[in-house]
C-alpha cells in the first residue's frame, strides 16, 4: 500500500521550456504555430524531424499495438517537449502526440537542436531535466498500472493524480477538467470503456463525485483515496 506523500504531485519539477534557451538563438530556431483540437503533431513510427515544446494548451501521447489497441501514456501540458528521445537519438517517434483542446507550439528541428546543445552548457543541462522528468512521469504510471489490484483502483489513482495535478476547489468540490472521453481514460488505466462508465457511475451513486458536461467534480476526496488505497 501507498502513502498520500508518494502519489502527491502537487511538488512542481523543472521541465524542458524554450524560454530556457539563449533567447537571440531560439527566435531563429522556433517555429510557434497554432494548432486546432485533434491535431496529429507526429505519429508512432515516423521519422523524427525535431521536438514539439507545449506553449499553451494539451497534448495526449499514446501508443499503440498490432491489435488495434491504444495505450495513453501521459496528458503534456505547458512547457512539456514532446519527441525528445527520437529527436537526440535519431530514432522514429515511439508515441504518437495529438492534441486535446486549441494548442500554441513551438517546433525545433533535429539538426537545429543538436548544434545548438553543441554550443550550449544551459541548453544541453535544460534537455537533461526534461529526460529526468519524463522518466518520472513513466514511472509513475507503471505504479498506477501494474501496482494497482484493481480497476477502480486505477482509476481512483488517476483521479487523485488529477486532483494534485490540475483540479480546482469549487463549492461543488474539487473539479477536474481532463478533456478526455470515457474511452480515453480507460485507455489510460488498461481497461475497457464499459468498465469506466460503470465505475464513474458507482463513485457518482456513492457521491464520490458527480459530472457535469467533461467536467469531474469530487465531491469526497477522503472517500476517493479510500478506493485508492492512498
Amino acid at each position: 500500500m501507498f502513502s498520500a506523500q508518494e502519489l502527491d504531485t502537487t511538488q512542481p519539477v523543472k521541465s524542458f521550456s524554450t524560454a530556457e534557451l539563449p533567447i537571440g538563438e531560439l527566435n531563429d530556431l522556433r517555429d510557434r504555430q497554432h494548432y486546432p483540437r485533434g491535431a496529429v503533431l507526429f505519429v508512432e513510427g515516423q521519422q523524427a524531424a525535431g521536438i514539439y515544446v507545449l506553449r499553451r494548451g494539451r497534448v495526449k501521447v499514446s501508443i499503440g499495438s498490432a491489435e488495434g489497441k491504444t495505450l495513453v501514456l501521459r496528458i503534456a501540458g505547458p512547457g512539456e517537449p514532446l519527441g525528445m528521445n527520437a529527436t537526440l537519438t535519431g530514432q522514429p517517434y515511439a508515441a504518437t502526440a495529438e492534441t486535446l483542446e486549441p494548442c500554441q507550439i513551438d517546433f525545433i528541428a533535429r539538426e537545429q537542436l543538436l548544434k545548438l546543445l553543441e554550443r550550449d552548457k544551459k541548453a544541453y543541462a535544460s534537455v537533461a531535466l526534461a529526460l529526468s522528468h519524463k522518466l518520472s512521469s513513466v514511472v509513475e504510471h507503471a505504479r498506477l498500472l501494474f501496482l494497482s489490484q484493481s480497476v477502480a483502483e486505477r482509476l481512483a489513482r488517476l483521479l487523485v493524480k488529477w486532483c494534485n495535478e490540475h483540479g480546482s476547489c469549487t463549492a461543488h468540490g474539487i473539479r477536474i477538467n481532463s478533456g478526455l472521453t470515457h474511452e480515453e481514460m480507460a485507455q489510460m488505466i488498461c481497461a475497457s470503456r464499459e468498465t469506466v462508465t460503470r465505475l464513474l457511475s458507482e463513485f457518482k451513486r456513492e457521491n464520490i463525485l458527480c459530472l457535469e458536461g467533461e467536467a469531474i467534480f469530487i465531491r469526497n476526496r477522503k472517500a476517493l483515496e479510500s478506493v485508492a488505497r492512498c
